[in-house]
């Protein structure tokens, strides 16, 4: 069964050009940007969740140390009074020893008075007590 219009033998086809690199080349590199850029946003929406974070503390950090301040000055006000009234006080102590200082004679005085039995000394020790304790 020859028919003439088929050659007897066939040609082979055409051996298909070898496989060029560059096109794999291409993917592996368009991967790479894609995992890099797929990696820096990750990072990016990381860092911006961590900042926000950052500035929510740094705000109650502040808070606080304003309230702190605020603490600090109603304390040391408060020692400003403590340390006035100590002065005064010291003062005071001074000024009533200094007077406690002038009453000793008429003090002792009082106590010869009630040492004396007899209406002589008695009258005597009166007398010292109108001396000393005017």
């Amino acid at each position: 069964m020859t028919n003439d219009n088929i050659p007897a033998e066939l040609p082979q086809p055409a051996q298909p050009p070898p496989a060029s690199w560059k096109p794999v080349a291409l993917w592996a590199t368009a991967g790479v940007f894609l995992l890099a850029t797929t990696a820096f946003v990750t990072l990016w929406f990381l860092e911006r969740g961590d900042h926000r974070a950052t500035v929510d503390q740094l705000g109650t950090a502040r808070t606080e140390l304003d309230g702190t301040k605020s603490r600090l000055a109603v304390v040391e006000k408060l020692h400003a009074d403590t340390e006035s009234s100590i002065k005064k006080s010291e003062e005071d102590r001074q000024k009533f020893e200094a007077e406690a200082a002038t009453h000793k004679p008429c003090a002792k005085a009082g106590r010869e008075f009630l040492a004396f039995r007899d209406a002589q000394s008695v009258q005597a020790a009166v007398g010292l007590i109108f001396v000393r304790c005017r």
